[in-house]
């Protein structure tokens, strides 16, 4: 009787120990996959912008990181937990000379986990001046 109720005891208890590390990483994927929806929609959010916008928006803010405010369902839901940050400056070539005509556009979510560890995702893309979105807009 009692080798059994160690052998259950031992099943149960790694059955939990189980469990508690699926919700675990159940919680981290949840993260990880708001966070590319993040990235995602800024970048695609930056892509509309026509040229000017983009020097503008580096003028202002000095080629440096500004913080973004999330909006609609998503910022009542996890606003609080995400935070997410954009920057757009001049493209630089493997030389570090500044590529004529090219924006880097840099996006970075920041976000602490449920057991307090903070993690940090970023997303680049180029744009080019007379590129591909000013010959959608300007075509039609």
């Amino acid at each position: 009787m009692m080798v059994g109720l160690v052998c259950v005891g031992i099943v149960l208890t790694a059955a939990f120990a189980s469990a508690t590390q699926t919700l675990r990483m159940q919680e981290v994927s949840r993260d990880y996959t708001r966070v590319a929806q993040i990235l995602q929609s800024q970048l695609e959010d930056i892509r509309t912008w026509n040229w000017s916008d983009l020097e503008t928006f580096q003028a202002e803010t000095g080629g440096n990181m500004q913080v973004v405010t999330l909006d609609g369902e998503f910022m009542d839901a996890f606003g609080s937990r995400y935070t997410c940050e954009r920057q757009v400056r001049d493209r630089k070539d493997e030389n570090g000379l500044t590529v004529s005509g090219q924006k880097e556009i840099v996006v970075k979510v920041t976000w602490q986990s449920n057991d307090g560890k903070v993690n940090t995702k970023s997303a680049a893309c180029w744009y080019t001046e007379g590129g591909l979105h000013d010959y959608y807009y300007r075509s039609f």
